[in-house]
């Protein structure tokens, strides 16, 4: 259940980045849906591996095992999408397992406060730091 969720999780966000063509602007289209998403249920749950790995990471070593699994994952198809836009591989990396961090990050002050706002500061984060890799990128 843990991967099935999380792969079908994991494609739905690169849907999203898919969707609009500038990455600084899909990351940020990624992060709105993101918000809309989460307050539009409710707040009730905006990740159920985020959710998981945090109840059982030193509790149920084969849950914890598949959450990391699920992250290896995502790190890996984001830094896939990533790399269109980042030749370097290293470069690429950080960014995904960034926006990762920072969305998961996200989803827990803005679930306890049941407002959007902090996904809202999350998405102009990772807008400065992919706009900041891509200059870096283009200069080299």
């Amino acid at each position: 259940m843990i991967r099935t969720s999380g792969t079908a999780y994991g494609r739905m966000v690169l849907v999203l980045l898919d969707s609009v063509s500038d990455p600084v602007e899909s990351v940020v289209h990624a992060f709105e849906a993101a918000a809309d998403d989460l307050e539009a249920a409710d707040y009730a749950d905006a990740c159920p591996i985020g959710t998981v790995a945090l109840e059982v990471a030193s509790s149920n070593e084969v849950l914890r095992i598949a959450t990391a699994e699920v992250f290896e994952e995502w790190v890996g198809a984001a830094t896939r999408w990533f790399g269109h836009g980042v030749a370097e591989p290293k470069t690429a990396q950080s960014l995904a397992y960034s926006m990762v961090m920072v969305l998961e990050g996200a989803f827990m002050p803005s679930r306890a406060a049941r407002d959007p706002e902090p996904l809202r500061v999350a998405d102009r984060s990772m807008a400065t730091l992919v706009r900041t890799a891509i200059a870096q990128a283009d200069a080299d």
